[in-house]
């Protein structure tokens, strides 16, 4: 073998090894790379969780810190049929989103200091987003819990049931009258096996989103609910709906009260509540019934209202009731109607009573979930709205219950609403 080819032999051996190493070093820092990686990933595992458990959440693995996300979406197809005048178009329809909500809540530090925020995007007009729930909780020992920031005023049943466990597509025409809405202010709560108490020091009715010089509040409110389990358990009670399976039955009585006094502060008690008329006292009751079996429910309620305007003016006294019931065909669908009536005070003019009908089924895709539901019903008018608009407000339409201004008592609207909840 000549020189040459001997030096190119050597020469190729030599980059042979070059590469070899070369791709042995790569290899390493590859395996390094993954090394750290999954060291990483394990780390967080040691020391963080997230999932979903029935809600999305990011968490410690202690549980003292966790984020919860969620929301859901109501988006109605509504036809309402009424007897127009100006301009004279009795049928009007088309869709809406009727509710798009975002919500967050979970704990800090320990399980025991818990935070809620929901907010709703104004899918009525421009789309905004609006703060609705805002508070913090804390739990003692005891059972006993403090609530401190915005939330609903604890009076009505079906406003206190949240807007995805409904029956109907939405609340009764009763209910949308007399809530209390949303305050802002301090609560206690504490439940036993049987007995469930709240009580409330807050600014009033309709008070959202205000700040404590604002004319909406009040000078003083106090709220205070109590309620009764014979039967069941207190999660039953958390929508209208009993599902087919369900064991035994459950049944729970429930009475509310609310005073507030706008004193030198709220210009009208109650916030928005139709029917107030200038500075006063507020002072708002009830009384409901809650049965639920084996794939069928029952409720009714009763609500009432004095209004003592500071001017001469004479109070008035406004009444409310509704009753409620469904039934399961099938393990997904539920057949459901709902009679609810206004009575307002005999010298309040254009107080006549008001009542309405509502007839409906739910499909749910999921039976015993709310995370997918489909609700078709039918809401008829028996009085003419004119006759009752100084106690409801008829004067101006109304998204969650349907209803449009109308001169006769002829109005009906079908209402066709599919909800998601995430």
């Amino acid at each position: 073998m000549n020189r040459t080819r001997m030096l190119a032999l050597l020469a190729g051996a030599a980059m042979s090894a070059g590469v070899a190493n070369a791709q042995t070093a790569n290899n390493s820092a590859l395996e390094r790379e993954l090394l750290a990686d999954a060291g990483a990933r394990a780390s967080f595992q040691a020391g963080g969780t997230a999932g979903h458990d029935g809600q999305f959440f990011i968490g410690d693995a202690s549980g003292n810190n966790r984020l919860e996300i969620g929301g859901y979406t109501q988006f109605r197809y509504t036809i309402n049929n009424r007897d127009t005048t100006a301009p004279d178009e009795d049928t009007t329809n088309g869709f809406d989103m009727t509710r798009t909500a975002l919500e967050f809540g979970g704990n800090v530090g320990n399980e025991n200091l818990g935070y809620y925020i929901r907010g709703y995007f104004d899918t009525e007009s421009d789309g905004t987003f609006e703060l609705a729930d805002a508070y913090g909780t804390y739990t003692f020992d005891s059972g006993a819990t403090v609530i401190w920031g915005q939330f609903r005023v604890p009076v009505t049943r079906e406003w206190m049931v949240d807007d995805r466990y409904q029956l109907a597509a939405d609340r009764s025409v009763v209910d949308d009258t007399f809530t209390g809405g949303y305050t802002q202010g301090i609560a206690m709560t504490y439940a036993t096996d049987n007995f469930k108490v709240v009580g409330s020091f807050n600014d009033g009715a309709g008070t959202a989103n205000t700040a404590y010089y604002s004319a909406a509040d009040n000078d003083y409110a106090l709220t205070g609910r109590v309620e009764f389990k014979w039967s069941g358990d207190w999660a039953q009670f958390d929508d209208f709906t009993s599902w087919r399976g369900t064991e035994g039955y459950a049944g729970m009585i429930g009475g509310a009260v609310h005073w507030e006094t706008s004193g030198d502060t709220d210009a009208t008690p109650g916030g928005t509540t139709a029917g107030a008329a200038g500075p006063g006292d507020l002072f708002l009751y009830t009384v409901d019934a809650s049965l639920e079996g084996n794939g069928w429910n029952v409720f009714g309620a009763f609500v009432g209202r004095t209004i003592d305007p500071d001017s001469s003016s004479s109070s008035v006294d406004d009444f409310g009731a509704v009753v409620q019931g469904g039934v399961f065909v099938t393990d997904n669908w539920e057949l459901f109607g709902r009679w609810d009536g206004l009575f307002p005070d005999d010298d309040t003019t254009s107080g006549d009573d008001y009542h309405t009908l509502t007839f409906g089924a739910n499909h749910y895709f999921f039976p015993g979930s709310h995370a997918a539901k489909f609700t078709a019903d039918v809401q008829f008018s028996l009085e003419d709205q004119s006759g009752a608009s100084a106690v409801a407000g008829f004067a101006t339409p109304d998204q969650s219950t349907g209803l449009l201004p109308a001169s006769d008592d002829s109005q009906w609207m079908l209402r066709l609403q599919m909800q998601l909840v995430f």
